[in-house]
């Protein structure tokens, strides 16, 4: 009878190896495991970083921050009458009132244009003194009726100039006596009318605003960071603010930029938008100390502090600005060098002591 190979034990797995294994396979994780928690880790070692020390730099730097702004326009100037009556006459868009031009007619009364650096406010007679008087005597002048001295005295020859301006309004030849409701005041310069506020059969009265001149960039709005540019650098009392090649003067803290031309400059710059950002440079340079960021240590009560080296005391400070990287300190703080990576070398509990 023959026997076949595969049937005998010579093609099998022995059943001791495979006990063998199963017993001595966790011996040999756990004893790896040893192994290696046992060995003194290269990595740990290397992580142990040495204090480094840097000598500080003085420099002489311009404050700077970036800063929103708008232009808000503001309503035009308007034009008030000082007579009482109804409009029999009204004025038109587009017209410029200058200086005896007729504005509007009142109880069918002409009143007319008066451009003055103030209003009258007084009946004025023959014998009154005074700024008013003056303006009147400029005015009069200015229409070719008075070739006097503007020196605030209401004579006789300017009466006869006052006598003829009230002939042309319709109020007698005779009258030397000027009313204040023949004229309308419109301000230092000649107002363009942008919309008529009163329109035929209105009625009126000392005060009423006839007319109303075009919209004006009145102010450019500056919105400063949180607790105003102050807290981002020393800009002392006076900065430039810039848009593009726009660069106007501007008063940190203000808020605003109301000069005309810079008002015109920073609109034109910002064009077709009416807001945008700008940049707020300090007008002087300032001497400061300038120290790596990371030398700066903030204690446990909120104040920040450096130290001049592992062992040192720590030194409570107030940053005036900086940059990447870098921190502005006033110059009044006197070190020469600093502790560059103070987190491995700092107690807990810094600037507190």
């Amino acid at each position: 009878m023959v026997r076949s190979r595969t049937a005998s034990g010579r093609g099998a797995t022995p059943v001791w190896l495979v006990l063998a294994t199963l017993l001595l396979a966790p011996l040999l994780v756990v004893g790896g495991w040893w192994f290696v928690a046992a060995t003194e880790n290269p990595t740990a070692a290397a992580a142990l970083v040495k204090p480094v020390i840097v000598p500080v730099e003085l420099h002489d730097v311009r404050a700077e921050t970036t800063v929103g702004v708008r232009v808000d326009d503001v309503a035009g100037r308007e034009a008030a009458v000082a007579v009482a009556g109804t409009v029999t006459g009204e004025t038109r868009p587009g017209q410029e009132l200058d200086d005896g031009v007729e504005v509007l007619r009142v109880d069918d009364h002409p009143v007319r244009a008066m451009v003055s650096d103030a209003p009258l406010w007084r009946v004025l007679r023959p014998g009154d003194q005074g700024e008013d008087v003056a303006r009147l005597q400029r005015f009069l002048t200015g229409l070719g009726l008075y070739d006097g001295r503007a020196d605030g005295r209401f004579g006789s020859a300017l009466g006869r100039a006052v006598a003829r301006f009230n002939a042309d309004a319709g109020r007698g030849s005779t009258k030397t006596d000027f009313d204040p409701g023949t004229v309308v005041w419109v301000g230092p310069d000649p107002l363009e009318v942008a919309e008529p506020l009163v329109s035929v059969g209105s009625s009126v009265a000392p005060g009423t605003p006839i007319v109303r001149g075009p919209a004006r960039p009145g102010v450019v709005v500056v919105a400063e960071p949180q607790g105003g540019i102050g807290a981002v650098g020393r800009f002392g009392a006076a900065a430039t603010l810039s848009v593009g090649h726009a660069a106007v003067a501007y008063v940190p803290g203000s808020g605003a930029i109301s000069a005309p031309e810079a008002v015109d400059a920073i609109r034109a710059a910002l064009a077709p938008a009416v807001e945008g950002t700008a940049r707020v440079t300090a007008a002087e340079p300032v001497t400061v100390v300038m120290v790596p960021a990371s030398a700066l240590v903030q204690g446990l009560d909120g104040s920040l502090c450096v130290y001049e080296d592992p062992d040192s005391a720590p030194i409570a400070v107030e940053p005036v600005g900086g940059g990447v990287g870098w921190t502005h300190l006033p110059a009044t703080v006197r070190i020469d060098r600093v502790l560059a990576n103070p987190g491995r070398a700092l107690p807990d509990s810094p600037c507190t002591s």
